[in-house]
């Protein structure tokens, strides 16, 4: 590799030698610290199931109301579950979120079956190795489709879901996972078909009329719905039942609903969604269009990122692999800039200050977010399309003088989105000075830094070679600036430099309309997986409660 010499990182970069700020701190490991006095986001939240909370970062409890449960016979209501639910869950400093289930055998009343002769029909696994099994009573059978549609009327009626304690509610649909999600497979479809008289048709007024039902029982608090898949996407097994189903999204998100996906913790979905507005642009970045509704008018957007430890195993591969995938997925919650994490005990236990870092910043916008970041990557996902990176509100472009290059592979169990024989990522990028690339580039969201500030910088880097590097930027009051510089050992560890700069101002002063640059000074490469511009001097916001 070419040695470099340190006035030539500082010709490269354009800008004269100047004096010395003071040296950056360099610590062991990620660091996910936040400036003091940061509180959840009111309309946010970590989920779980059960009685009992797990964790202070709990704060929602969901709620399985069955049919079942709650009409025990014809015309007769008992909402005594959820009422005591959302008490208990308010004493133990929670709030709730309804799940109205009616789907699965068990969620059925068994006078709905035996009245109606309802089939009840054992379901596909999703793969041979699933430890469960469930069985399913068709809602797009007429008479239990009719009986089904009273209850949620009922429900309507009591007013629960207007609650300030109620934070979420589910429109359930059907599925072969648990029931009562919304997707269906070619498999599926033929089976239902046979036993049950199931059509395109069939199952579009039954999920139509689910929606009617749960948007008369959320009037007013629309936004706490949760539709549960994309346009049309989740029945794509054949033209039929696409085109069935293809509005049945946009008639819900149209009339004020929020989303939920369920799938965070696989990593690469969702990287195009036109629900959520996310797309790969022609280099291969997911960009986010930031003006839709569902994001603007802070509605629910939700995911599952609880699949971890050894109950999972047969989904997920070896629990060795938890570490990793919990960090991208994490993050991926984030950068999709989603609200509600239904978590697990698993999940709280990977990563206490990645778990809290989420918790604190999920669900925040622009205009409320203390920081902004990029987690340099890139993986594969079918058929062969590369992604690079995850960001939010930062953005790393290769432009001249910057071209990085993917390292730092991370072999991992195989995902549903993986290409064939393509079962790896790359957790890093790296200057390439052997090709005259001396620098990584960043440009600030002009919306979340509007004017020049203070800002604390925080650069996670694999020290994997001697190099000496600093920060090349664009100060309000002198122009031209750089920071004091970190010396890597070359020791192979992962650590963190915080970089204090007293005025950084975004104007696209530096090649490819960039607002700074990580700068190695050689002999060796800077290889980064991880920056954050943190606002030194942010103060939370004072508002109410959604």
């Amino acid at each position: 590799m070419k040695p470099w010499s340190f006035a030539a990182a500082l010709c490269l970069t354009g800008f004269a030698a100047q004096a010395a700020e003071p040296a950056p701190a360099v610590a062991p490991g990620w660091d996910w610290s936040l400036p003091a006095g940061i509180q959840p986001v009111p309309y946010s939240g970590f989920v779980t199931w059960g009685k009992d909370r797990i964790s202070a970062m709990i704060t929602v409890a969901g709620v399985w109301a069955t049919w079942k449960r709650m009409c025990p016979a014809p015309d007769t209501y008992d909402w005594t579950l959820v009422l005591e639910a959302i008490e208990r869950n308010k004493a133990a400093g929670m709030r709730t979120g309804i799940h109205l289930m009616g789907v699965e055998s068990q969620a059925v009343p068994d006078w709905v079956i035996q009245k109606y002769k309802a089939p009840v029909i054992p379901v596909i696994p999703l793969q041979d190795n699933q430890p469960w099994r469930i069985s399913i009573v068709p809602p797009w059978h007429p008479d239990v489709m009719r009986e089904y549609r009273k209850f949620l009327d009922a429900f309507c009626q009591t007013g629960i879901a207007r609650r300030e304690e109620v934070v979420y509610g589910y429109i359930h649909g059907i599925s072969p996972s648990r029931g009562e999600e919304l997707f269906l497979r070619k498999q599926d479809v033929e089976d239902w078909e046979a036993k049950a008289g199931l059509t395109p048709q069939g199952f579009a007024d039954c999920i139509k009329a689910r929606i009617d039902a749960m948007l008369a029982a959320f009037q007013g608090v629309e936004w706490k719905l949760a539709w549960m898949t994309g346009r049309g996407t989740a029945v794509n097994v054949n033209e039929a039942y696409k085109n069935a189903a293809v509005d049945l999204c946009e008639y819900a998100i149209s009339h004020g609903t929020g989303w939920r996906e369920g799938g965070v913790e696989s990593m690469h979905e969702l990287f195009e969604s036109s629900v959520l507005g996310t797309s790969i642009d022609p280099d291969g970045y997911c960009v986010i269009d930031e003006t839709l509704p569902l994001l603007t008018e802070r509605r629910y957007r939700g995911d599952e990122n609880e699949e971890y430890g050894k109950d999972w195993e047969w989904r997920f591969g070896p629990v060795e692999g938890d570490e990793y995938r919990h960090r991208i997925s994490t993050l991926r919650t984030l950068q999709l800039r989603q609200n509600f994490q239904m978590v697990s005990a698993e999940t709280l236990k990977l990563n206490p200050d990645l778990n809290r870092y989420a918790m604190l910043t999920q669900g925040r916008l622009w205009d409320d977010s203390p920081d902004a970041w990029a987690y340099l990557r890139e993986c594969v996902i079918k058929p062969n399309k590369t992604v690079k990176n995850l960001e939010r509100w930062l953005i790393q472009r290769d432009v001249g003088g910057s071209r990085s290059v993917a390292c730092e592979r991370v072999d991992r169990y195989e995902l549903g989105w993986d290409p064939d024989d393509h079962h790896f990522d790359m957790d890093a990028r790296r200057t390439d000075l052997e090709n005259q690339q001396d620098g990584l580039a960043f440009q600030l969201d002009s919306k979340l830094w509007i004017e020049p500030q203070a800002a604390i910088l925080k650069v996670t880097f694999t020290d994997g070679e001697p190099a000496r590097w600093h920060v090349a930027y664009t100060d309000a009051q002198s122009g031209e600036a750089k920071t004091a510089s970190v010396e890597n050992t070359g020791d192979g560890q992962r650590k963190t430099a915080t970089f204090e700069i007293p005025n950084l101002a975004a104007t696209r002063q530096f090649p490819g309309q960039m607002d700074f640059r990580l700068v190695s000074e050689g002999p060796g490469d800077l290889t980064v997986t991880m920056v954050r511009v943190i606002k030194k001097d942010w103060k939370e916001l004072d508002r109410k409660p959604q």
